[in-house]
């Protein structure tokens, strides 16, 4: 009977370490496979299943996988951070928060030497950069959810400034990059090269008009031998074209200092003015035999300065005369179109077309720059200082006009400028 009693009570410890046995190896086999699944989800990794019972050593050699690949992503954003460190432009990661709050997550050295801090991370950008322009421009990118450039001057305590091209770029709903070139030389330079030509245009335009005035006497008040009196004339002529470029150069000097305020703005009878221009140079083109044709609306207006928009219209018919003439056709023609535009209401259209002998299209992106003038070997006989276009942009971008060209080799140019119209309730 004790036999019995003691066989079966070590049947029972026996049957029960079993049991404690078997529910310890399952339970710990079911939270390595929930720790592996995990460990796969969040890093995106593949573990095998178990075979066996080597439990431990396939986490141990996981985790190691897993640090290699973190050293590995350590090692590439170090080489990151070394490349926008050494780069020319300032380069600066922003983050949008709750209530409107942008944070500055990453700024490279220049961008940290124009904003002139050095503990960026984490803090909002209001609170380490002094300018409301570019905090503005930020949550306007955040807002309308698009990029944005403009130039910005940036202030340091030392009493340095640093004037810079932002462009703002749009990476998803939550992130921007900042991206800052620092233009100072470039201004300053740019600067000195306009107050030279400024002075010089001032200093040359009085003995110029003494001149002048002492040639036109004495062309008007004695008779020479015909060879002086032709060389004379080519004196006359050259004093004229000097006396051109002066005035360019004084009109540039004033529109590039921004000289032109909406404070001289008035309403302008474009039609007018138009008709006015037409008018001078309708017995040239008879001369040299090119037709022109005007196509334009009456009584159309817009709201600028009178004296520029002339010259624009000046400037831009007398450039079309000068290459129509080149072409030598019988039928050369120009065209001279005002009308309101049919899609918008808000902006009437003023045009130039020409047959002449069009723009090469390696030169239609430079049409418009300072004493840029298309190749020389085509147009040897037009004289001029490649001002007059590059004029014509500046006085239609104070305007807020848009101008638009469209040329074919030895086929002819289109001028096309948008201007803002006045409604008729401002006409009056």
């Amino acid at each position: 009977m004790i036999l019995n009693t003691v066989l079966i009570t070590i049947f029972l410890i026996l049957f029960m370490s079993f049991i404690f046995l078997y529910k310890h190896f399952y339970i710990t086999k079911n939270k390595y496979t929930k720790i592996k699944n995990e460990i796969s989800k969040m890093f995106d990794i593949s573990i095998k299943n178990p075979s066996d019972d080597f439990l431990l050593h396939q986490l141990s050699t996981n985790i190691k996988n897993l640090k290699e690949r973190f050293n590995t992503e350590k090692y590439r954003r170090r080489n990151s951070y070394s490349i926008l460190n050494s780069l020319s432009e300032g380069v600066v990661l922003l983050s949008l928060h709750s209530g409107d709050v942008v944070k500055v997550d990453f700024a490279n050295e220049i961008s940290k030497k124009i904003f002139t801090v050095d503990d960026y991370v984490g803090r909002s950008l209001a609170e380490i950069v002094d300018n409301h322009y570019l905090i503005d421009m930020v949550l306007k990118s955040f807002k309308k959810n698009k990029d944005i450039k403009d130039e910005l001057l940036f202030y340091s305590p030392e009493k340095k400034y640093y004037d810079c091209k932002v462009k703002l770029t749009n990476i998803d709903d939550k992130y921007r990059i900042i991206i800052l070139n620092d233009i100072t030389k470039e201004k300053e330079i740019e600067n000195l090269r306009r107050e030279f030509l400024t002075t010089m245009s001032h200093e040359l335009r009085t003995p110029l008009a003494v001149m002048n005035g002492y040639l036109e006497t004495i062309l008007m008040n004695s008779t020479f031998e015909k060879d002086i009196e032709k060389m004379l004339k080519i004196i006359e002529d050259e004093s004229a074209r000097l006396t051109r470029l002066v005035n360019d150069l004084i009109d540039l000097g004033k529109i590039e200092k921004n000289n032109i305020s909406s404070s001289k703005f008035n309403k302008i009878n474009l039609s007018d003015l138009i008709k006015k221009t037409y008018r001078f140079f309708r017995m040239l083109s008879e001369e040299l035999n090119i037709k022109i044709v005007l196509e334009i609306e009456e009584d159309v207006y817009i709201y600028g300065e009178e004296d520029r928009i002339l010259q624009v219209i000046y400037n831009i018919l007398d450039n079309s005369l000068k290459f129509t003439a080149l072409n030598k056709k019988e039928d050369n023609t120009i065209w001279i179109r005002l009308y309101k535009d049919k899609d918008t209401s808000e902006e009437v259209v003023f045009e130039v077309e020409d047959t002449g002998i069009g723009i090469p299209p390696k030169d239609i992106q430079k049409i418009f720059d300072m004493f840029y003038r298309v190749d020389k070997s085509r147009t040897r006989q037009i004289t001029g200082f490649g001002l007059g276009l590059y004029i014509v942009k500046n006085i239609l971008e104070m305007h807020k006009a848009r101008v638009f060209l469209e040329s074919e080799e030895n086929n002819g140019t289109l001028f096309r400028i948008n201007f803002k119209s006045l409604s008729n309730e401002n006409k009056g």
